[in-house]
């Protein structure tokens, strides 16, 4: 799926601003506040692959092509399933706000955000009265545009190339700076972003790339897909800019 701008933006996003800009536990909460949005979109990314791809109905029937069922399947088990620092089941979205909580993020936000929508609340309307973070729902509302296309190689295509899937080596160095000189002490922020880059960005990262070139079969849906991942980096990169804003 390589293509020059794709290539552009991530390296745009490599290099952003916001990594030199978060230097104190404050910077932090304030990152993480908004950031645990777009981790609980990527979950949403995730089950909307597992729905299109595999069978989720009763009665069951084989759906789709075999090889991507167990891709999709296997990813879904790492990201949803997970352990923590003790052994414990939970998502790494579960892991996330076990994170803030241990920095005292506010977590009001997003935990009104997800009661609104276990009631039912369509997510735009969640965002907006849960007081969301602007770059946060700007995000996710992005997220959900590609999400209801129902193009599944597009979809595929944002999920594996559309994310962070470089960056959480520089977030743990930055963690790792800064629990060395005192400013803070946060060992699940820790075991959280090393989780990520020992599952996700090794090996989940070949299951998604093998994933996406069985679903871009032909140069239509490579042309889709490399339109959908542009968008996905630039509303990225909108997001971190919000953040340092």
């Amino acid at each position: 799926m390589a293509h020059p701008h794709i290539e552009e933006l991530r390296e745009q996003l490599i290099h952003h601003p916001l990594y030199t800009a978060l230097s104190n536990g404050d910077d932090i909460r304030r990152f993480m506040e908004t950031h645990v949005f777009a981790v609980w979109d990527f979950m949403s990314l995730l089950k909307s692959l597992q729905r299109n791809l595999t069978c989720i109905e009763v009665p069951w029937m084989p759906k789709g092509d075999p090889e991507i069922r167990q891709l999709i399947n296997e990813i879904v088990l790492g990201e949803e399933c997970d352990v923590d620092a003790n052994g414990t089941v939970m998502s790494h979205f579960e892991m996330y706000l076990e994170a803030m909580q241990e920095l005292q993020c506010n977590m009001k936000p997003i935990h009104s955000f997800l009661a609104l929508i276990n009631d039912g609340i369509p997510v735009h309307e969640a965002l907006y009265k849960a007081e969301a973070p602007k770059g946060a729902q700007a995000f996710v509302k992005h997220t959900f545009s590609i999400i209801e296309t129902g193009a599944v190689h597009s979809i595929a295509g944002v999920f594996t190339f559309g994310r962070e899937d470089l960056i959480p080596g520089m977030f743990l160095s930055i963690i790792d700076a800064l629990q060395q000189e005192g400013v803070i002490r946060a060992p699940k922020l820790q075991y959280y972003v090393q989780r990520h880059i020992d599952v996700d960005g090794d090996h989940h990262s070949h299951l998604a790339l093998r994933m996406v070139d069985l679903l871009c079969n032909d140069e239509n849906k490579k042309a889709e897909a490399h339109i959908a991942i542009i968008s996905a980096l630039e509303s990225r990169i909108a997001l971190w800019d919000s953040i340092i804003a």
